[in-house]
């Protein structure tokens, strides 16, 4: 088996091993695995299943449905509903922390002494009465989040979500101290991991799980550039715009943008370039023959948070990966892409790389630098740190 399918779960038997519990409190319902975050989730369960790991899982629902396929992952599961409303934007908690919290999460978590893992700042409510309960404390940081949101709303229109975005930084950052009291902190990129261990301590380099057990590129040559990404997330929108006006525009090949919830303005914008064509809202199955059959997959970011999916994405199933050096820093992912910030540089290397035909000793070199990405790795790296 390639890779794992929503539509049609699979899960690879793994040896029995003796069970161990831990609790793991999700920001989100991890199902369907279709953004980053969650996908980094979902793929845990199943790799934390496949190590002999019983996993009880405690998910903030908003707008998802309680799926089966977690009840078939996971020893138990806990709904709770996600609060909304502008009188929380007033607390002096972070709203993506204050937003997350239930009466009866407590009582769920505290009453056996397993370990807890907290994903995100967002699900860490109740992390402070569990360290009075002397529970082992694990948090994943899925990113520097006072800076994550600091740098969003740099690229936020909105008036009000740019003011949002801003106080949100500040207390997240006055918020963050929290983490004194995690036993591991579970850095998903190797600078970040660096920043976390420098400033709390106990912090472990543990890469993004996601769904690919081997690398299936094809080679040979594809025809298109391809930019990828949640369209709703201005961050991507206007990463791509700035890309098509200043590079994109000057070359001579066809291009493809796809991706979630496109705006208006982000269609109309995209109309006016006649190389480009928009995808919206492409199924799984169309975004990987999309990556599977570019020439160039096209990865810019506006922030060097974590370790980006689509690129891991792009690896695992692309051609040639053309980034900036923010989508690489802290990875070791370099060393597998062509990296250019100026426009001029970027316009250099498509001319380059859409010439260039895929072969099979890039897919030998992606094979080899991607072992340390593994999921099975990532899993017994936990089982470790719960033991």
């Amino acid at each position: 088996m390639t890779y794992i399918r929503h539509s049609n779960l699979k899960y690879p038997a793994r040896p029995a091993v003796s069970a161990k519990f831990l609790h793991i409190v999700a920001f989100n319902i991890p199902y369907p695995a279709d953004y980053g975050g969650v996908i980094d989730i979902f793929y845990k369960l199943i790799a934390l299943k496949q190590a002999g790991v019983q996993v009880i899982l405690h998910c903030f629902e908003y707008g998802r449905q309680n799926p089966k396929e977690l009840d078939d992952l996971c020893f138990k599961v806990h709904y709770y509903p996600r609060k909304s409303g502008v009188r929380y934007f007033f607390s002096s908690e972070p709203y993506i922390i204050r937003t997350r919290s239930s009466n009866s999460m407590p009582m769920n978590l505290l009453g056996d002494s397993f370990p807890v893992l907290f994903e995100g700042l967002h699900s860490t409510g109740v992390l402070l009465q569990c360290a009075e309960a002397k529970k082992k404390i694990l948090v994943r940081a899925h990113n520097i989040e006072h800076r994550y949101h600091r740098e969003l709303s740099k690229s936020e229109f909105n008036l009000f979500r740019k003011i949002f975005l801003r106080t949100e930084s500040a207390k997240l950052r006055r918020y963050e101290k929290i983490l004194h009291q995690a036993d591991c902190i579970l850095g998903i990129s190797k600078h970040e991991t660096e920043y976390f261990n420098h400033t709390y301590g106990n912090a472990f380099f543990i890469p993004p799980f996601h769904r690919f057990d081997e690398v299936i590129s094809s080679p040979g040559k594809g025809e298109y550039i391809l930019f990828h990404g949640n369209l709703s997330v201005s961050e991507n929108s206007e990463k791509f715009l700035e890309l098509a006006a200043k590079s994109l525009s000057k070359t001579k090949y066809a291009v493809v943008v796809a991706g979630k919830n496109p705006s208006e303005r982000f269609r109309r914008k995209c109309a006016r370039h006649a190389r480009v064509r928009l995808i919206s809202n492409p199924s799984e199955r169309e975004m990987d023959e999309l990556i599977r059959n570019a020439q160039v997959n096209l990865l810019h970011t506006s922030q060097a948070t974590g370790t980006k999916l689509k690129l891991l994405h792009a690896l695992y199933s692309g051609r040639h990966c053309l980034v900036n050096s923010k989508m690489v820093t802290g990875t070791g992912l370099d060393v597998l892409c062509a990296v250019a910030d100026t426009t001029e540089e970027i316009i250099r290397q498509l001319d380059r790389l859409m010439v260039l035909t895929f072969d099979e000793g890039q897919i030998r070199n992606r094979k080899k630098a991607l072992r340390e990405l593994s999921n099975r790795t990532g899993a017994e790296k936990i089982v470790r740190l719960i033991d």
